[in-house]
């Protein structure tokens, strides 16, 4: 098996079960797929076989340990075909795939568990001092978006930080987007946390996943504005490439969560994300010197360390040299 190739089919079938309601995948979809792979998705209950299958008019259908079984019904004679995706209809099990997701991300605590028909909670992710309750969420719409908040603040403890993490594109209003913060919670798309591990394809790399920042301090040094997309330093705002911005937000959002370091694999992951390109260990390199020139080249600001307040590992990453408090997310 090529993981490529169930990495694509796992993506198809997160793309298809954002849908509403859950479409079926049927054979023309799944035949460009590694067939060692189907069996086992179907193996685990993620791809469901349908009872209901069609007939040509005369003859009966029916499927047996995964074999297709044809029937006349004038002579009852039997034809037995080994498999039966040629003519079947699989239906996506949500609560399979979430076990897997689960289980294949080392979570632990309460889950999965169906809060809503759009909301499963997988389970808690803790790394590093790091922690959040991951909730797989289906049709992020800006219809639904509000309703979807409610559900989960409504289960899950208002104290405890919470990462949405949506099964297809996430498209939220602008006042929904500005409660996040305050109800401690921030949003991902599956596809883009995929690990394409071989040896656990369901593995989100929860470690990219952003966590909320809780309570902000209102004179911080750098103030960060994510939907004005604006870095404002001691009343300055800076001189950033519309690309490397969202490198500034999880720099700041780790600073205010953990003090810790952002890989270089999260940031190149964000960068790629912004750029829609292709990113490389030397990129990210690049990025964080462009940063740091944003702060050592700003003629408007004054006593700038060398390093740009931003300190680098060749094979760590990077991270803000700025206390939590000299830090803010903009409402």
């Amino acid at each position: 098996m090529t993981f490529a190739n169930a990495a694509e089919l796992i993506r198809l079938l997160l793309r298809q079960s954002d849908r509403h309601p859950v479409r079926a995948i049927g054979a023309a979809e799944l035949e460009p797929y590694d067939p060692r792979f189907r069996r086992s998705l179907r193996n685990v209950g993620i791809l469901v076989p349908r009872v209901d299958l069609p007939d040509d008019g005369g003859s009966v259908f029916g499927v047996i340990d995964g074999s297709l079984i044809v029937v006349d019904p004038e002579t009852g004679e039997c034809e037995r075909h080994d498999d039966a995706l040629d003519i079947q209809t699989f239906d996506i099990d949500v609560a399979a795939l979430c076990r897997a997701i689960r289980e294949q991300s080392g979570l632990d605590g309460p889950g999965p568990t169906a809060i809503s028909a759009r909301i499963w909670r997988l389970g808690r992710y803790q790394r590093h001092g790091r922690a959040a309750e991951i909730c797989l969420v289906r049709r992020l719409r800006e219809e639904t978006a509000q309703e979807i908040l409610d559900h989960v603040r409504g289960a899950i403890d208002t104290e405890t930080s919470v990462a949405l993490v949506s099964l297809g594109s996430s498209e939220l209003p602008t006042v929904v987007t500005r409660q996040l913060d305050g109800l401690r919670m921030t949003v991902s798309r599956a596809e883009d946390l995929l690990r394409d591990d071989p040896v656990r394809p369901f593995a989100l790399d929860l470690g990219q996943v952003r966590l909320a920042i809780g309570k902000q301090a209102p004179n911080a040094r750098l103030q960060i504005d994510r939907i004005g997309r604006r870095a404002i330093f001691e009343g300055v705002e800076m001189d950033i490439e519309p690309r490397d911005f969202d490198a500034v937000v999880l720099l700041g959002e780790e600073a205010l969560a953990a003090g810790g370091w952002v890989s270089k694999e999260s940031l190149a992951a964000t960068l790629q994300a912004s750029t829609g390109r292709e990113s490389n260990p030397e990129q990210v390199d690049r990025c964080i010197n462009r940063l740091r020139d944003a702060f050592r080249k700003n003629p408007q600001l004054n006593s700038v360390p060398r390093d740009g307040f931003i300190d680098r590992k060749s094979k760590v990453g990077a991270r803000f040299i700025l206390s939590p408090s000299d830090i803010a997310f903009i409402a």
